[in-house]
């Protein structure tokens, strides 16, 4: 795995991982950002969240599950870019505009409010991880 940190340059560019990156670190702190098991869980939950929207029974989303974790694990790369492929595609099958999305949503959660409200989110779901509780 390498270890690709955005330079400023991919920020200025408009470079959408740089965007992100920029907003975690200031929304979370590098922890957060540099925290690839706690990325992955939300990677994990806004697909599930999709899957939910896109009315895919919740039986189907655990036999999928149950499907990955039958076999052996992949590699990260690749299945960040099997991921971001799949999205992509996914997007287009349900007509909706991937950039113009990510764009809307980089400008609504970049106000201090809505980073506020993420930040308390965020403390929540840990707490309910830590103590086993389910999170809502």
């Amino acid at each position: 795995m390498s270890d690709f940190t955005p330079s400023a340059a991919d920020l200025v560019n408009g470079k959408n991982q740089a965007r992100v990156a920029a907003w975690i670190l200031e929304t979370f702190g590098i922890e957060f950002l540099r925290n690839g098991h706690e990325r992955t869980l939300r990677a994990v939950e806004e697909v599930v969240e999709l899957a939910q929207a896109a009315g895919v029974p919740k039986e189907v989303v655990h036999r999928v599950v149950d499907y990955v974790f039958s076999r052996p694990a992949g590699d990260v790369e690749q299945e960040i870019a099997g991921s971001l492929v799949t999205i992509y595609g996914a997007a287009t099958a349900l007509g909706v505009d991937a950039q113009g999305e990510l764009d809307k949503e980089l400008a609504r959660i970049n106000t201090p409010e809505v980073k506020e409200r993420c930040r308390r989110r965020q403390a929540e779901k840990r707490a309910a991880l830590i103590t086993g509780d389910s999170f809502k």
